[in-house]
């Protein structure tokens, strides 16, 4: 962010050079090779890394330092420089004795080395010139990722916004509003895959229709929120008496319907009786002065009576759910046999 704040301060004005050298011939020499170089405006020269230690920074575009200082030398000038302001270009000024420490100084971060007696400060405009280009690249750059991580960060914020949505209209679409159990196009999707893979691997599959009992009573004695109240204690009692890899589902009205892969009828009857001990408990424990709700329900699996499709597997649990409603309610029958209870 700094490089950035630099730029925006350059747009108001041209750029400002901090000599730093200890010999005032050499910063007179450094000075008229300014003078021709128009991208440079204030210019100011001081002779110690004391000196530098006690000036601002934050208003310098650019150093230009001598290797051999009073207190210091050229790697001392980059140090205390790139503490303060890590985006500020530094171009060493050394003698020719000095030169065999410019590598040094390009590790340190100086972004050029000239000698001050072979001619090189004829090349200090060009150089300063480089050094700004460098900086505007490097700012630009910087800028330029800066609204790259910003529109990354926009992007991922919509995108887990969007996946929020979509989870929600997806378990919306699937869910039964009033019991949260599957709804009947989630149950058919569900048995249309549940039956397909018992066919292909010759799995059993059980399946539960499921009625409560005088409901219409219930409903015309206590009224329609009572009525809600128990469809959403079956709808808990259903889910919670199965396992997480069966469905459960609000068939439609007061029916519901539980889907058991890899089980046979006898396996869903005893989850069928836990149901329907769960249910009673939990309406007892919710009322006692109202018509009597119980369950039926209907037990068939894809074995007992040979159903040709997923479709006939329902319709066969469907018969032997209105069978027990024939034999006296709350009754758990299984398909093509006698009650079991």
């Amino acid at each position: 962010m700094g490089m950035v704040r630099a730029a925006k301060h350059n747009e108001a004005r041209t750029p400002r050079v901090l000599i730093v050298h200890a010999e005032d011939p050499v910063r007179e020499q450094i000075l008229a090779a300014l003078e021709h170089e128009r991208g440079c405006g204030d210019t100011e020269c001081i002779g110690s890394l004391h000196e530098l230690s006690r000036r601002d920074l934050s208003a310098v575009d650019l150093l230009v330092c001598g290797w051999r200082l009073p207190d210091g030398t050229g790697l001392d000038v980059l140090s205390r420089v790139h503490e303060l302001r890590r985006d500020v270009p530094v171009v060493v000024a050394g003698e020719t004795r000095d030169a065999g420490h410019a590598l040094a100084a390009f590790r340190a971060g100086a972004m050029d080395f000239i000698l001050v007696d072979e001619g090189g400060l004829a090349l200090l405009p060009a150089v300063i010139e480089r050094c700004f280009a460098h900086v505007r690249v490097r700012t630009e750059n910087e800028r330029l990722h800066h609204e790259l991580r910003n529109a990354c960060g926009e992007l991922t914020r919509h995108r887990n916004e969007f996946e929020v949505v979509i989870d929600r209209l997806e378990r919306t679409a699937r869910t039964d509003e009033l019991t949260g159990l599957a709804n009947r196009r989630w149950f058919n999707a569900m048995l249309a895959g549940s039956w397909a893979e018992a066919e292909r691997y010759d799995l059993p599959l059980a399946c539960l229709m499921i009625d409560l009992d005088r409901f219409k009573e219930l409903n015309d004695a206590r009224g329609h929120l009572r009525g809600d109240e128990v469809l959403r204690i079956a709808g808990e009692v259903i889910r919670e008496s199965c396992r997480e890899m069966d469905t459960t589902a609000r068939y439609g009205g007061d029916e519901f319907c539980v889907l058991m892969p890899h089980a046979e009828a006898r396996d869903a009857v005893v989850v069928a009786h836990r149901i329907q001990v769960a249910f009673a408990r939990a309406l007892t424990a919710t009322a006692s002065d109202e018509p009597h709700v119980g369950m039926t329900i209907g037990v068939a699996d894809n074995r007992l009576g040979a159903p040709l499709d997923a479709g006939q597997l329902v319709a066969l649990a469907d018969e032997a759910l209105y069978r027990g409603k024939a034999a006296g309610r709350n009754q758990v029958v299984i398909q093509a046999g006698a009650p079991s209870c």
